[in-house]
């Protein structure tokens, strides 16, 4: 499952030597197939917002930091193993609502809602259980499913209300993605370190 041992060597390449021996602004997130990712991509978004590249939709399942190699490749082995217990394949998800967070007043990003269900909760479990077991602290922020669709502007003061996902098909994720990020002017840059396949 795991290419942390070839990530390794790109990430060396690329870091300063500061950050030689750890990847930074990691996280773990839900990687839609292609049909949910060309529902999502038709969806308008506002003119004071840039949309988020259609290769880069995902949803954030939690947010890591900085992490060293040896706990990538130890928390890539621990997700293999949760994976393996999920249901197979992984339900499809619809998605409720379509909103500006965390406020229309002074948006920062447009984003698909989707429920909790049985199965994110599940996975939620997994993801925790398997940063706590490799030492990574873990998130404080509860997890709310969505997909970030776009991000505004800095000096977007309104955004459009919120609608119903009804016209969007349900959701389908099929990999469970372990991603280092890197800023840019363009946006953050992702880069896959390990992949399992729901």
């Amino acid at each position: 499952m795991s290419e942390a041992r070839e990530a390794n060597a790109d990430a060396g390449r690329h870091a300063s030597s500061k950050d030689a021996d750890q990847w930074r602004r990691c996280f773990i997130a839900l990687a839609p197939d292609a049909p949910s990712r060309d529902a999502l991509a038709a969806l308008d978004v506002p003119p004071d917002a840039r949309r988020v590249p259609y290769a880069q939709l995902h949803m954030t399942v939690a947010f890591i930091g900085a992490m060293s190699f040896a706990q990538g490749e130890a928390l890539s082995g621990r997700l293999a193993q949760r994976a393996a217990t999920l249901a197979s394949p992984f339900p499809a998800a619809p998605v409720t609502r379509i909103e500006c967070w965390p406020a229309r007043a002074q948006p920062r990003l447009m984003v698909a809602v989707l429920p909790m269900s049985e199965a994110f909760t599940a996975l939620d479990w997994g993801v925790r259980s398997s940063m706590g077991e490799v030492g990574l602290s873990l998130d404080a922020r509860a997890f709310r499913p969505h997909v970030t669709l776009a991000r505004f502007t800095r000096d977007a003061r309104a955004a459009p209300p919120a609608a119903d996902g009804d016209g969007l098909p349900p959701l389908r994720f099929t990999s469970l993605v372990l991603y280092s990020s890197t800023l840019a002017k363009q946006g953050a840059k992702y880069e896959a370190l390990a992949s399992v396949t729901l």
